[in-house]
């Protein structure tokens, strides 16, 4: 094994809407939106789909969720990427989390 140390940032993204709390933004456009920043800004990522709930002021909402995966980006490219999704979705926010891990390439 030739493990190499890296960081993996995972941008977490609800698709309700913050106003209205409806999905306006379908998994197939986020896909495009997500698709065309990172290939205009050259940076690498994987796309994972999950589904949340989380309780807030007027109730509790369950909601399709994204996880963008990043490894060894610039933070700020993270910080960018997260502020860019956060504004195009129109949600109330985006939750960023970092991690250390080991990564191989074969």
């Amino acid at each position: 094994m030739n493990l190499q140390k890296a960081i993996k940032y995972d941008i977490y993204v609800g698709l309700k809407d913050k106003g209205t709390y409806e999905e306006y933004v379908t998994i197939s456009d986020f896909k495009e939106l997500l698709d065309t920043y990172c290939f205009t800004n050259k940076v690498a990522f994987s796309l994972v789909i999950l589904r949340g709930g989380y309780a807030h002021d007027k109730g509790y909402v369950v909601e399709n969720s994204l996880k963008v995966e990043l490894i060894n980006a610039p933070y700020e490219t993270v910080l960018d990427l997260a502020k860019w999704l956060k504004q195009k979705i129109n949600t109330d926010t985006v939750m960023i989390t970092k991690e250390e891990t080991e990564i191989e390439y074969r």
